[in-house]
């Protein structure tokens, strides 16, 4: 069986244009992720009382459930509950008209938030508790420790993680077409359909998410050493 190249180039012509999508997925995801992550790690962190058992418990439930099954679950509830939820509450809006992105970027924003809860934790962990107690023997309140002496310490540590979950939301984007989402993955698809080489049009959108991912591993690289760079500084 001959390669055709040409196919591979126009597969990867067509899921470029879509790339802007494939980010802005991803990207979204990955700020729901930071900051629900973030607070929620802070809660189980601090032991808050009723909260942090039940987000542990919601953590280790969603931590055991496919992105797949999210993807499905949310798309059945937004297409068969919404419509009657929003007559009940008095609202306007349709499920017609909801742009099915969002419903991508609820799912895969879920994700983010499991994974950017256990990574901010693991992070937490890193800080020695003697420093979260001299800063409380000073006169600190919790809030500027968590400002002053937790977080600078943590986020560089997980700032490559970060890196990782990214790359994660963005291969896992490749679920968006089960929501009526084009991206770059389903943009190959379409075009390896019209000429019957899906094996060239897998090449081609694979290539688009290596040069990704290269350029992503690269920027938190470079993100991770400064942050670095400007805690030592800080101590020093």
């Amino acid at each position: 069986m001959d390669f055709n190249f040409q196919a591979m180039i126009q597969a990867i012509i067509s899921s470029v244009r879509y790339l802007g999508t494939t980010l802005e997925i991803s990207f979204a995801a990955l700020v729901i992720g930071i900051v629900l992550g973030l607070a929620i790690a802070l809660l189980r962190y601090y032991n808050v009382v009723v909260l942090s058992p039940v987000f542990q418990v919601l953590t280790t439930v969603f931590k055991g459930v496919p992105v797949v099954l999210i993807f499905l679950a949310l798309y059945l509830f937004f297409s068969t509950g919404f419509d009657p939820m929003a007559k009940s509450m008095g609202w306007s809006i349709r499920f017609k008209q909801i742009n099915p992105m969002w419903i991508a970027i609820i799912c895969l924003g879920l994700m983010a938030v499991v994974n950017g809860t256990e990574i901010f934790r693991g992070a937490f962990s890193s800080v020695r508790k003697g420093q979260l107690d001299a800063a409380q023997s000073i006169g600190m309140t919790r809030m500027q420790t968590i400002r002053r002496v937790l977080l600078p310490q943590a986020v560089p540590v997980a700032v490559p993680v970060f890196g990782n979950l990214l790359i994660n939301l963005i291969k896992a984007s490749a679920l968006c077409s089960m929501v009526g989402v084009i991206d770059i993955f389903s943009a190959a698809t379409i075009s390896g359909q019209q000429s019957y080489t899906f094996l060239e049009a897998y090449v081609g959108v694979a290539l688009i998410y290596w040069a990704v991912v290269a350029l992503i591993e690269q920027a938190s690289r470079l993100l991770e050493r400064g942050l670095t760079v400007h805690m030592r500084r800080a101590v020093a």
